[in-house]
């Protein structure tokens, strides 16, 4: 095995400039444990079965796991997976039982199983195995990751889906599916089998052979994704048994697979089964039931559905893996690549991470040797040029003066012989950061002093609404500068410049799938653009700058992910112009299609501070006390302590380790929080390897 991935080596990247020694703070003292019997002193005769139930509850040292009787009513009843209804204090929860033991006598008295709300076992023991995984890498508990893995219940729609019989027998559950479904995706390039070790790829998926892949995907401009090329890696897999688990971005994005795969695949082929949120409550609930109880070959979702209680799992695909909605966004904040990573290992299937661009993350799993690269050959097929012209010698005065240079426009001239052209804008809206153009004095709205936009000639409040007439209150000006322009904006001034072309604008208020091969310009958001028939005959992106303005380590990836999705959608032939000064190496990165070279070199630059995945870090925050406790408590010795240090109202604390340390550390927060929780210290926030720094 050849493992070149950069791993930060423990050091602290700044001891060499650091002016002001830090105090050693001595370490707190534990109390000495008192030894355990070892038989515990009984003093309960207890006869009932013994249940472990996971209550949903937001108390962290409550949520792992407590003990409770099941009494004879509900002995029946009650089983592994379950739901059903226990108290905790005076209150009552909902909770997943676990496991079930036989009856013994126990030192405290246990409190009996209140009510079974569902007999069915709802919850398998492989979900609770990757649940409880996931809470371990995250520094989670088993309740937050349930929660997160199963949808509200509904009562109703169970009630339906078990009394048919129809529901009940697995009819989708068919050992071997016609020799046809792969010619029926093998007709035209895009070709996986035309890939570098593409043939081999699809040999092992049809065999069943466990294997761990990024890939590199080509364009297919006229679809929202490469569905093509998805149903090969599907088809090859379902030739084999078990289940095909896709995931995408969005659930739009699900639909449009789920479409793609039902009008292309032959008629005895499996159906694609949808499991995301858009289905909505009723909807999603039977979708679970279905991944349950009646294992569908084809699940296609989003982010939760990565925890889909199919029985086995033969491929595991997940579509644009550096997207952001990736990322759940309560706590403990995992993220679908990684759960994809340890579900494929607990069920030995096949992961593959596909986008246009890379991720430093993908990339570390390449030079760590854990998965292997999945690229295009060269010339495999035609791909659009692409035009930087802020670093190219051209003689054109207005690059980087005026919002669309003289180049910019020739751009869309020429492009717009050939069909639509598609403008990309990162910000939605109209004129933007507004301020007086004689006194610079910020324009703010007079009922909320909330942010201002200006769409045609009115302005309007971001906040409450407020429509009004501007007049500078410091100077009497009435015309305004502004220091970015939304889409709306973006459309106005293009209508002006293409009078006889129609412009089509595009947000998330303002969504369109499809758009005719007729001339048109285009102006969407980014995560927004319509697909054209046929693919764009060129694509110019707008203040490319504007999103690596923003101090984060995520921003330079998710410049180069949303460049990659915007061409991607552009004809063989066309071309693709970054408008904007996003930096040389950038911008060179993107015309040159150098993602991994990049994610390599970003790995290289993380592992030189200690950023992931080079490393674990973890973010605590609260309020000063809570945080002044935890330090006095904590037990950091193979870590790294940076801070506390004050974000808005609450203090934060970095706390970093080795990889190979890393285990030791989560196994610390973990207990940190059981702690802070049992003792309400209040408030907190434990977040690992987190975005935001």
């Amino acid at each position: 095995m050849n493992d070149q991935m950069p791993r930060w080596s423990g050091a602290d990247p700044l001891a060499k400039i650091r002016s002001l020694k830090q105090q050693a703070v001595e370490d707190g003292q534990q109390q000495e444990l008192l030894a355990v019997p070892d038989k515990p002193l009984a003093k309960w005769e207890n006869q009932d079965p013994i249940a472990t139930v996971i209550p949903d509850t937001p108390l962290f040292h409550l949520a792992r796991g407590l003990d409770y009787t099941v009494p004879a009513r509900l002995v029946k009843k009650v089983q592994p997976g379950c739901l059903v209804s226990v108290k905790i204090g005076d209150q009552l929860a909902h909770g997943w039982v676990k496991t079930i033991r036989p009856g013994q006598p126990t030192r405290k008295r246990l409190r009996p199983i209140s009510r079974v709300l569902s007999p069915y076992p709802l919850v398998s023991a492989a979900s609770f195995e990757l649940a409880d995984q996931v809470a371990s890498r995250y520094v989670g508990n088993l309740s937050q990751i349930l929660t997160h893995a199963i949808p509200p219940r509904r009562a109703g729609i169970e009630k339906e889906f078990f009394a048919s019989e129809s529901e009940n027998s697995p009819v989708e559950n068919k050992p071997q599916v016609t020799a046809g479904l792969n010619a029926s995706f093998a007709k035209a390039e895009p070709l996986i089998a035309n890939y570098l070790s593409g043939k081999e790829l699809l040999e092992s998926l049809g065999k069943a052979k466990a294997c761990k892949v990024v890939w590199s995907a080509l364009p297919e401009p006229d679809k929202s994704a490469p569905f093509s090329q998805i149903s090969q890696l599907v088809a090859s897999s379902l030739n084999g048994p078990g289940s095909v688990l896709c995931l995408f971005p969005t659930g739009q994005l699900a639909k449009d697979f789920s479409s793609y795969w039902k009008n292309n695949a032959p008629a005895d082929a499996p159906s694609a089964l949808e499991y995301h949120f858009e289905l909505g409550a009723n909807e999603r609930y039977r979708s679970f039931l279905k991944c349950r109880f009646n294992q569908p070959r084809l699940v296609v979702g989003t982010r939760s559905a990565v925890f889909a209680p199919l029985k086995k799992v033969s491929l595991l695909l997940i579509w644009d893996e550096g997207a952001e909605s990736y990322q759940e966004k309560s706590a403990p904040y995992w993220h679908v690549r990684q759960v994809g990573m340890l579900r494929a290992g607990n069920e030995k299937c096949s992961l593959i991470l596909g986008s246009f661009s890379r991720s430093p993350q993908a990339q570390a799993l390449v030079m760590s040797s854990w998965a292997h690269e999945l690229t295009p050959r060269k010339q495999q097929v035609q791909l659009p040029k692409i035009y930087t012209p802020e670093y190219e010698d051209r003689d054109d005065p207005t690059i980087g003066r005026v919002g669309l240079s003289s180049t910019a426009l020739q751009f869309l001239h020429h492009a717009l012989e050939h069909g639509p052209v598609l403008i990309q804008s990162p910000r939605k809206g109209g004129r933007l950061g507004l301020s007086c153009a004689n006194c610079l004095a910020p324009l703010r709205c007079p009922q909320c002093f909330g942010r201002v936009q200006q769409v045609r000639e009115e302005f309007i409040c971001n906040s409450c609404g407020h429509h009004f007439q501007f007049r500078c209150s410091r100077c009497g000006g009435q015309v305004t500068r502004a220091a970015a322009r939304g889409n709306t904006r973006i459309s106005e001034e293009i209508g002006a410049a293409f009078p006889k072309i129609p412009v089509i604008n595009c947000d998330a208020d303002n969504p369109l799938q499809r758009i005719s091969a007729e001339p048109a310009l285009v102006v969407s958001t980014t995560e927004q653009e319509p697909v054209a028939d046929g693919g764009y005959a060129g694509a110019l992106l707008l203040d490319t700058g504007m999103l690596l303005s923003l101090d984060q380590i995520w921003t330079a990836e998710e410049a180069l992910r949303r460049w990659a999705n915007a061409a991607a959608k552009v004809a063989p032939g066309g071309g693709v112009m970054l408008s904007g000064d996003p930096g040389r190496r950038l911008a060179l990165t993107f015309k040159q299609r150098a993602f991994s070279q990049w994610a390599s070199q970003e790995l290289q630059e993380r592992a030189e501070v200690g950023i992931p995945p080079t490393a674990v870090l973890a973010t605590i925050r609260a309020d000063q006390l809570t945080l002044r406790k935890i330090q006095e408590v904590a037990d950091f010795a193979d870590a790294q302590v940076i801070g506390p240090s004050q974000i808005g109202e609450q203090f934060q604390l970095l706390v970093r380790s080795r990889l190979d340390k890393g285990e030791v550390l989560r196994q610390e927060l973990q207990r940190i929080q059981a702690v802070a929780s049992r003792k309400k210290w209040g408030s907190l926030k434990v977040q690992v390897d987190p975005l935001e720094l």
